[in-house]
């Protein structure tokens, strides 16, 4: 996504994800099994489809693994992902833009861009809340670069795996 070089990449909103979802929700979110999106200064923005790649990168290791049971619409699913990010949330707080990635691992069964949203709202402990009293509106505009990918287990059941990945933008 291409911003004026006047217009700051991690603060004023412009969440990625909200960018990313609608295309994925017009185009068929059963059709991708990975969807990226960056922020940058410039003057255009694209869009590239192209056919997924196997992940086989060993050096990929998730900060965060955690398996849901709870509904994803419920709020009690969000606490369970965000306990997992509190665990695993380095001591001290980062600053300045990151770099996120989260892959789901989940039956045939699941629209997984429905649960984008609820996952980074867990984030919290790693993207930082403005707010303690709305633990679930965390800086996600914060997100210079993010990657969402899924893969398809039928073993879960309606389970989720959700994996988070995340690095200075």
């Amino acid at each position: 996504m291409g911003l004026p070089s006047t217009t700051s990449l991690t603060t004023g909103g412009r969440d990625l994800d909200n960018y990313l979802l609608p295309v994925v929700r017009r185009l068929g979110q059963e059709r991708f099994f990975a969807v990226f999106g960056q922020k940058v200064h410039g003057n255009s923005s694209t869009l590239a489809i192209e056919r997924i790649r196997e992940l086989t990168d060993d050096s990929w290791v998730p900060q965060i693994k955690v398996r849901t049971t709870s509904s994803a619409q419920s709020p009690a699913w969000k606490h369970e992902v965000a306990a997992a990010c509190v665990a695993a949330a380095p001591q001290e707080h980062l600053a300045g833009a990151l770099t996120l990635e989260i892959h789901y691992r989940v039956s045939s069964g699941r629209n997984w861009a429905q649960l984008w949203k609820p996952t980074i709202d867990a984030l919290g402990a790693v993207l930082g809340v403005p707010n303690p009293m709305r633990p679930f509106a965390p800086k996600d505009d914060r997100v210079v670069s993010l990657a969402l990918s899924r893969s398809v287990d039928e073993m879960l059941g309606w389970d989720i795996e959700v994996l988070v990945h995340w690095s200075h933008g």
